[in-house]
């Protein structure tokens, strides 16, 4: 491999800025000659999140007053420092950002940015003007930073979803790159861009825009297809990018597989993906290190590090894992990496049900995430899961029942292995390293025996056996219990109460509360809709909804509430940080009688007593805004000239659409 690549690194992930810590990477950087470093930061804080929350407006002075000063002096600070320190060593540095980003309060400050439709028309001068003064804003603020790392997602205002729009899609993600590429270059300085798409369509769409506004513009993207998972395949949309450098972005710490609470060494991982990324020649890479404040230094963890570096320059990696391991370990550095050989297979076992994304992020998942993924549908006898979600792999069957336990008990026992050799090492490990290991190694053993029992929990859902469920569930609250009082940083309860920024999270226990209930309630539901004689139901956000349910991407939470389970078109998290992550939709296959006329209703109530939808029944579109209290049904007649028709739920509104159940007659 050639040693001219670029090899870089990307810290605080997404978290606020420590200077200490930035400290400490910075000089990592330069010891280890990377030549590239990025902020990530708090990507998804409204108020200190992107360039927004470490940026004073100079000309949009009148919006400063939402930040959070000190966080804006303090990260400017920061990065200046940081930046001064990387850029006499040579090693570029690089914020991301995320757009489109406008003020709170922009809008109504500015009445004439709206359309008809009461989204922001992108293509108005305020908005430009806006755009073009923040990045310069910023770039004054910091001007040893070389560049922005910039997403079209996850933002305030969805720029892909905006409706009644001057531009299309080609031509609206154009538009703002270009902006920003423009007075990037104005200033002297560089943007990279992340497609971060998960859709072909929507990838080959906004390379093309990329295209168009310069071959050198960077693009840089992950090496799995999607997202982080071990078992998602390789990226295969680098063949569309055809005109632009890629630089390629790699996550070596374990977002989706611990978050460094688990031991994981990652070679079979990192090698394959550099070699397949290398068929593409690209500029260089980017490795993510740390996540949620997480980081590998000083940790057995660190191993991933030093196989990326090999690969990068085209070293020995065994030559490279065992020179880790005895830096670290001394005479005990043969054993420390036998017990770390096969950790990523185990966590395979635990964390995918045969190449299926089984987990929320490495945490222990809660009932939402379950049904948003399937979990249930997939213990079905009979299960049809219909989604082309990124998760699924392509032509992914489950095998037997009998087989899915098998693969989680047998993750327990070799976990179980791992914890017995690393005793009988004891005394040639050093203290530290030992209490280290022993902490990684006894939470993947408890984090196995979870996911065990979790998929009773699943099995018996979906079998409508109560007594097998609240076996499983006592089994969880058990192993629980024993792992909180075995293990110091016990990693399920300890992660979920980091990643939900509260202390006392237990996720398992609400787990075991929320299962209870949501089937408590779906079963009422059921018993009673048995008894209307329908041709077809559906207790919307149950764990046994089926009825090939799709939806889009990640985005359809499930509530139980006191009047029973649902399901809705977006998430409610998302109207605090993202809208694009508050709109979305669902659909169903649903039975009707065909060649001739069905009822169909829809029971659902509006959030803020405003009931706002759309639902279509195979291309038959019905807009319902109503003004509500409680629960409504809204019924529909539709001619059906087939045995199965589709009906999808639109949200079209902030008034979040609850939606109970779907009945045929």
């Amino acid at each position: 491999m050639e040693k001219t690549k670029i090899n870089g690194i990307s810290t605080c992930n997404p978290v606020d800025f420590d200077r200490e810590y930035l400290l400490f990477t910075a000089n990592y950087a330069i010891e280890r000659g990377f030549r590239h470093y990025q902020f990530i930061g708090p990507i998804h804080d409204p108020i200190k999140g992107n360039i927004d929350g470490m940026t004073f407006y100079r000309k949009y002075a009148r919006f400063n007053g939402a930040k959070n000063a000190e966080y804006v002096r303090y990260a400017t600070e920061t990065a200046n420092e940081i930046c001064e320190k990387l850029n006499a060593a040579g090693v570029k540095s690089y914020m991301w950002h995320h757009e489109l980003e406008l003020p709170v309060g922009f809008e109504e400050a500015y009445p004439e940015i709206l359309n008809s439709d009461g989204d922001v028309e992108i293509s108005h001068p305020i908005v430009k003007d806006f755009l073009e003064n923040k990045i310069e804003d910023f770039f004054a603020a910091c001007p040893k930073m070389d560049g922005i790392v910039l997403t079209l997602h996850e933002t305030r205002i969805p720029l892909l979803k905006l409706k009644n729009q001057k531009l299309g899609k080609v031509e609206r993600v154009k538009y703002v790159t270009e902006i920003l590429y423009n007075t990037c270059k104005k200033s002297g300085k560089e943007l990279i861009v992340r497609p971060f798409a998960s859709v072909e369509e929507d990838y080959e769409m906004m390379t093309k825009a990329y295209a168009e506004i310069s071959s050198d513009l960077v693009i840089m993207d992950k090496w799995t297809q999607f997202d982080w998972s071990l078992t998602l395949p390789n990226n295969a949309f680098f063949n569309k990018i055809k005109v632009n450098p890629l630089f390629v972005e790699t996550d070596i710490f374990g977002e989706y597989f611990g978050k460094g609470f688990l031991p994981i060494m990652l070679k079979d991982h990192i090698i394959e993906k550099v070699k397949y990324c290398e068929t593409f020649s690209p500029v260089g890479y980017c490795s993510r290190i740390d996540r949620n404040g997480y980081q590998p230094f000083g940790t057995v963890q660190e191993v991933n590090l030093r196989i990326m570096e090999a690969c990068l320059k085209g070293e020995n990696v065994d030559d490279a894992i065992d020179g880790f391991f005895a830096e670290k370990y001394g005479k005990a550095g043969a054993d420390a990496r036998d017990l770390m050989e096969r950790t990523e297979d185990i966590q395979k076992k635990i964390f995918y049900l045969n190449g299926y994304y089984f987990t929320e992020l490495s945490c222990f998942p809660q009932v939402n995430h379950c049904k948003n993924h399937f979990y249930f549908e997939m213990m079905k006898e009979d299960y049809r899961i219909a989604s082309d979600e990124w998760f699924i792999p392509k032509n992914w069957t489950r095998g037997s029942l009998e087989e899915v336990l098998n693969e989680k008990q047998s993750a327990v026992s070799e976990a179980e292995i791992k914890l017995k050799k690393l005793k009988e090492s004891k005394t040639v490990i050093s203290e530290d390293n030992y209490r280290e290991l022993e902490e990684k190694f006894q939470n993947l053993y408890y984090v196995a025996k979870l996911w065990y029992a979790l998929t009773k929990a699943f099995i018996a859902y979906a079998r409508e056996d109560e007594n097998g469920l609240n076996a499983a569930c006592a089994e969880l609250l058990e192993t629980n219990a024993e792992g909180k009082k075995t293990v110091k940083n016990y990693y399920p309860a300890k992660l979920t109460a980091k990643l939900a920024r509260e202390e006392d999270v237990d996720s398992v226990p609400c787990f075991v509360k929320d299962v209870k209930a949501s089937y408590e309630k779906e079963k009422i539901t059921t018993e009673r809709l048995k008894k209307e004689r329908l041709t077809d139901y559906i207790v919307c956000g149950g764990g046994r909804e089926g009825h090939k349910l799709k939806k889009e991407v990640n985005f359809s939470d499930t509530y139980i509430f006191d009047d029973g389970v649902c399901r809705i078109p977006g998430t409610n998290r998302g109207k605090a940080w993202s809208t694009v992550n508050a709109h979305g939709w669902f659909s169903y296959e649903i039975k009707v009688k065909p060649n001739a006329e069905n009822e169909i209703t829809v029971v659902a109530k509006g959030s803020d007593g405003r009931l706002n939808m759309s639902v279509d029944i195979d291309g038959q579109k019905f807009v319902v805004r109503q003004e509500i209290g409680g629960k409504t049904p809204i019924t529909v007649k539709y001619y059906a000239t087939a045995e199965t028709a589709r009906i999808r739920i639109d949200r079209i509104s902030a008034y979040t659409p609850y939606v109970y159940e779907i009945k045929v007659r």
